[in-house]
């Protein structure tokens, strides 16, 4: 896992260049940190979390790993016994391994998305719970609506 260099086209050579390198002088720490930001700057390159977990897994966090694999469509039999921890870490609830994931990226990319093993039968759960249209927005939108009311009230009452 070490050696395979990984190109993405959208991300520029260098950076990717110097996660090669951290990883080759055995610098996991600093390259996973490397991928964490380049995870939140591309959303929607499941090849950095596939990259994430091989390092999670080299540091010897089996679950973690799984989290990150978690979208890999073509599992080795090591990423399916890691995503099977990372469900049960969860508690095998599909909505709590969907947040768990932690995957950011646009819904077009988990449509498109063919998971060639089953991991285990909650998978698909978990596949439709990241789909569905997140309410915690629509529960921040009415606090603030409601914080911004009970002000407009205390300054038209004074």
């Amino acid at each position: 896992m070490t050696n395979e260099v990984f190109l993405i086209e959208k991300i520029p050579s260098k950076t990717l260049k110097k996660i090669q390198e951290d990883i080759e002088k055995n610098d996991l720490g600093k390259a996973r940190g490397r991928l964490h930001g380049l995870m939140s700057t591309y959303p929607n390159e499941l090849a950095l979390r596939k990259k994430l977990g091989d390092i999670y897994f080299l540091l010897k966090y089996t679950d973690m790993a799984g989290g990150y694999w978690y979208l890999e469509e073509n599992k080795t039999p090591e990423m399916v016994e890691a995503c099977l921890q990372f469900e049960k870490s969860m508690g095998n609830d599909p909505i709590a391994i969907a947040k768990g994931l932690k995957f950011k990226g646009e819904s077009e990319i988990l449509e498109k998305l063919e998971l060639r093993q089953e991991t285990s039968p909650i998978q698909h759960k978990v596949k439709e719970s990241l789909l569905e249209e997140p309410q915690e927005p629509f529960i921040d939108k009415v606090i603030i609506f409601g914080i911004f009311s009970i002000l407009i009230l205390t300054i038209l009452l004074h």
